[in-house]
Protein backbone atom coordinates (compact mmCIF):
# COMPACT_ATOMS: atom_id res chain seq x y z
CA UNK A 1 0.00 0.00 0.00
CA UNK A 2 1.47 3.42 -1.00
CA UNK A 3 2.39 5.74 1.77
CA UNK A 4 0.17 8.84 2.00
CA UNK A 5 1.68 12.12 3.14
CA UNK A 6 0.62 13.61 6.40
CA UNK A 7 -2.40 15.93 6.04
CA UNK A 8 -0.41 18.97 7.24
CA UNK A 9 2.26 18.35 4.59
CA UNK A 10 -0.42 18.07 1.91
CA UNK A 11 -1.94 21.34 3.08
CA UNK A 12 1.44 23.07 2.97
CA UNK A 13 2.10 21.78 -0.54
CA UNK A 14 -1.37 22.90 -1.65
CA UNK A 15 -0.94 26.36 -0.10
CA UNK A 16 2.46 26.80 -1.81
CA UNK A 17 1.00 25.71 -5.16
CA UNK A 18 -1.90 28.15 -4.75
CA UNK A 19 0.47 31.00 -3.90
CA UNK A 20 2.55 30.30 -7.01
CA UNK A 21 -0.61 30.08 -9.12
CA UNK A 22 -1.87 33.36 -7.65
CA UNK A 23 1.49 35.06 -8.44
CA UNK A 24 1.35 33.77 -12.00
CA UNK A 25 -2.25 34.99 -12.36
CA UNK A 26 -1.29 38.45 -11.08
CA UNK A 27 1.64 38.63 -13.53
CA UNK A 28 -0.53 37.39 -16.39
CA UNK A 29 -3.27 39.85 -15.49
CA UNK A 30 -0.84 42.76 -15.40
CA UNK A 31 0.61 41.69 -18.72
CA UNK A 32 -2.85 41.55 -20.30
CA UNK A 33 -3.79 44.90 -18.80
CA UNK A 34 -0.65 46.52 -20.12
CA UNK A 35 -1.13 44.95 -23.53
CA UNK A 36 -4.78 46.00 -23.68
CA UNK A 37 -4.15 49.62 -22.70
CA UNK A 38 -1.38 51.58 -24.32
CA UNK A 39 1.05 53.21 -21.96
CA UNK A 40 0.92 56.96 -21.76
CA UNK A 41 3.58 59.47 -20.80
CA UNK A 42 2.98 63.06 -19.80
CA UNK A 43 5.31 65.79 -21.02
CA UNK A 44 5.14 69.54 -20.54
CA UNK A 45 5.74 72.24 -23.11
CA UNK A 46 6.85 75.45 -21.44
CA UNK A 47 7.28 78.83 -23.11
CA UNK A 48 9.87 80.88 -21.24
CA UNK A 49 9.72 84.69 -20.95
CA UNK A 50 12.38 85.07 -23.68
CA UNK A 51 10.21 83.03 -26.10
CA UNK A 52 12.30 79.86 -25.92
CA UNK A 53 10.28 76.63 -25.90
CA UNK A 54 11.36 73.87 -23.50
CA UNK A 55 9.98 70.33 -23.26
CA UNK A 56 10.36 68.34 -20.05
CA UNK A 57 8.87 65.94 -17.51
CA UNK A 58 7.77 68.83 -15.28
CA UNK A 59 6.56 72.34 -16.11
CA UNK A 60 9.16 75.09 -15.88
CA UNK A 61 8.37 77.35 -12.88
CA UNK A 62 9.41 80.62 -14.58
CA UNK A 63 7.50 79.85 -17.83
CA UNK A 64 4.97 82.28 -19.29
CA UNK A 65 2.82 79.37 -20.41
CA UNK A 66 2.79 75.62 -19.72
CA UNK A 67 0.98 73.03 -21.78
CA UNK A 68 0.45 69.41 -20.76
CA UNK A 69 1.08 66.91 -23.56
CA UNK A 70 0.10 63.24 -23.37
CA UNK A 71 2.11 60.86 -25.52
CA UNK A 72 1.07 57.27 -26.17
CA UNK A 73 3.89 54.78 -26.07
CA UNK A 74 3.43 51.93 -28.49
CA UNK A 75 5.41 48.71 -28.38
CA UNK A 76 7.82 48.56 -31.32
CA UNK A 77 6.87 46.50 -34.34
CA UNK A 78 9.98 44.62 -35.51
CA UNK A 79 9.05 45.00 -39.19
CA UNK A 80 8.47 48.75 -38.82
CA UNK A 81 11.66 49.11 -36.81
CA UNK A 82 13.65 47.32 -39.52
CA UNK A 83 12.04 49.45 -42.24
CA UNK A 84 12.76 52.60 -40.25
CA UNK A 85 16.40 51.61 -39.79
CA UNK A 86 16.73 50.92 -43.52
CA UNK A 87 15.17 54.29 -44.31
CA UNK A 88 17.53 55.98 -41.86
CA UNK A 89 20.53 54.25 -43.42
CA UNK A 90 19.40 55.30 -46.91
CA UNK A 91 18.81 58.87 -45.73
CA UNK A 92 22.23 58.94 -44.10
CA UNK A 93 23.87 57.68 -47.29
CA UNK A 94 21.99 60.27 -49.34
CA UNK A 95 23.03 63.02 -46.92
CA UNK A 96 26.65 61.91 -47.16
CA UNK A 97 26.46 61.92 -50.97
CA UNK A 98 24.85 65.37 -50.92
CA UNK A 99 27.51 66.68 -48.52
CA UNK A 100 30.29 65.34 -50.74
CA UNK A 101 28.69 66.87 -53.83
CA UNK A 102 28.32 70.21 -52.01
CA UNK A 103 31.95 70.08 -50.86
CA UNK A 104 33.09 69.32 -54.41
CA UNK A 105 31.00 72.22 -55.75
CA UNK A 106 32.46 74.52 -53.08
CA UNK A 107 36.00 73.55 -54.10
CA UNK A 108 35.10 74.19 -57.75
CA UNK A 109 33.54 77.56 -56.84
CA UNK A 110 36.66 78.58 -54.90
CA UNK A 111 38.79 77.96 -58.00
CA UNK A 112 36.30 79.84 -60.19
CA UNK A 113 36.15 82.75 -57.72
CA UNK A 114 39.93 83.08 -57.72
CA UNK A 115 39.97 83.05 -61.54
CA UNK A 116 37.03 85.48 -61.78
CA UNK A 117 38.68 87.84 -59.31
CA UNK A 118 41.90 87.83 -61.36
CA UNK A 119 39.87 88.50 -64.53
CA UNK A 120 38.03 91.34 -62.80
CA UNK A 121 41.31 92.88 -61.67
CA UNK A 122 42.64 92.63 -65.23
CA UNK A 123 39.43 94.12 -66.70
CA UNK A 124 39.49 97.03 -64.22
CA UNK A 125 43.18 97.68 -64.96
CA UNK A 126 42.43 97.61 -68.69
CA UNK A 127 39.50 99.98 -68.12
CA UNK A 128 41.79 102.40 -66.26
CA UNK A 129 44.39 102.25 -69.04
CA UNK A 130 41.66 102.70 -71.64
CA UNK A 131 40.37 105.91 -70.04
CA UNK A 132 43.73 107.64 -70.49
CA UNK A 133 43.51 110.09 -73.33
CA UNK A 134 45.85 109.18 -76.15
CA UNK A 135 46.77 110.85 -79.36
CA UNK A 136 43.80 110.95 -81.70
CA UNK A 137 41.19 110.61 -78.91
CA UNK A 138 40.16 114.24 -79.21
CA UNK A 139 38.54 116.14 -81.97
CA UNK A 140 39.21 119.64 -80.91
CA UNK A 141 37.97 119.96 -77.38
CA UNK A 142 35.67 116.94 -77.58
CA UNK A 143 36.42 113.26 -77.26
CA UNK A 144 36.23 111.21 -80.41
CA UNK A 145 33.55 108.58 -80.97
CA UNK A 146 36.25 105.87 -80.98
CA UNK A 147 37.43 106.96 -77.52
CA UNK A 148 33.88 107.00 -76.11
CA UNK A 149 33.18 103.59 -77.66
CA UNK A 150 36.41 102.17 -76.18
CA UNK A 151 35.44 103.46 -72.72
CA UNK A 152 31.94 101.95 -72.99
CA UNK A 153 33.36 98.62 -74.15
CA UNK A 154 35.94 98.48 -71.34
CA UNK A 155 33.35 99.55 -68.75
CA UNK A 156 30.93 96.86 -69.97
CA UNK A 157 33.69 94.22 -69.81
CA UNK A 158 34.55 95.20 -66.21
CA UNK A 159 30.85 95.16 -65.29
CA UNK A 160 30.40 91.67 -66.80
CA UNK A 161 33.37 90.41 -64.77
CA UNK A 162 31.97 92.01 -61.60
CA UNK A 163 28.56 90.37 -62.17
CA UNK A 164 30.18 87.01 -62.86
CA UNK A 165 32.19 87.24 -59.62
CA UNK A 166 29.10 88.34 -57.67
CA UNK A 167 27.09 85.37 -59.00
CA UNK A 168 29.85 82.96 -57.94
CA UNK A 169 30.02 84.55 -54.49
CA UNK A 170 26.23 84.31 -54.07
CA UNK A 171 26.27 80.64 -55.03
CA UNK A 172 29.11 79.94 -52.59
CA UNK A 173 27.23 81.76 -49.82
CA UNK A 174 24.11 79.69 -50.52
CA UNK A 175 26.11 76.46 -50.18
CA UNK A 176 27.74 77.43 -46.89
Amino acid sequence: MPKTPHPSQTALLLVGALQRLRGLCVIAGLGCALAATSAERTLYKSVLPNGRVVYGDAPEPQARRNEKISVEIHPPDPAQTEAGLRALAMTRQQLLRDAEARAARLRQLERQIVAAYAELQAAEAERERGTEVQEGDRQGRRFSAAYLQRRRTLEAAALRQRRSLDALLRERSALL
